[in-house]
């Protein structure tokens, strides 16, 4: 009788602690992004115009800027291991106090109409809050995983980010750069970190045919 070959469990164990993914990297600009102030509610990028985005308190005025990215050139089935917003803040205002607040939006919008009054609505569910601000001529960077995620996994409709502030004593705002600013290098983006399914490297083929 032939006895079939059995890999030891412990040998086993270890191929798949050795499993690894090479993992991919893709950027990607905003499909839309736009900011609005409750001093000028009526309004669209108001005062600063379409290249740049606001957030946080100016005066007694306070800044919010929705930004939302297609994410459908990201494999289906991809694993996301982390995804990074990027925004380049031209100008800060004031000293800082408060914290910015990050929200997913849970309604539909539009970044040529999108005003105070009309803005959608959002969650405060899985909020990521960010206690220092951005200087002046400096690219803030934060951490929105969460939100991909679940965007990309399909748990949540991807209706975009709110980019807001709380507590705010006095003027701390930060300008920001657009999408439709005219210098590309500066424009905000997401930079998303995935695997692919089923891609394993060559090594770790290697290390299992070897077991």
């Amino acid at each position: 009788m032939m006895l079939r070959s059995i890999i030891p469990l412990p040998a086993l164990l270890l191929a798949f602690a050795l499993v690894t993914v090479s993992a991919d990297e893709i950027t990607l600009e905003p499909s839309q992004d736009a900011f609005v102030c409750d001093c000028v509610p009526g309004a669209t990028n108001p005062m600063l115009g379409n290249q740049y985005l606001a957030q946080g308190r100016y005066s007694a005025c306070y800044n919010r800027t929705f930004i939302q990215w297609d994410l459908s050139s990201i494999p289906a089935g991809s694993i996301i291991l982390n995804a990074e917003f990027r925004i380049y803040c031209a100008d800060f205002y004031g000293s800082p106090s408060g914290q910015m607040a990050y929200y997913r939006v849970t309604e539909d919008w539009d970044e040529d109409t999108v005003t105070f009054i009309n803005r959608p609505d959002h969650t405060t569910d899985g909020a990521v809050i960010e206690t220092t601000w951005p200087t002046s001529s400096s690219w803030s960077v934060i951490d929105i995983t969460g939100f991909v995620t679940d965007w990309f996994m399909g748990a949540e409709y991807n209706f975009g980010m709110l980019c807001h502030s709380d507590g705010c004593t006095s003027t701390s705002d930060c300008a920001y750069y657009s999408s439709r600013v005219s210098a590309s290098a500066y424009r905000p983006r997401l930079i998303v970190t995935y695997t692919e399914p089923g891609t394993l490297d060559a090594e770790t083929w290697g290390a299992l045919k070897a077991v």
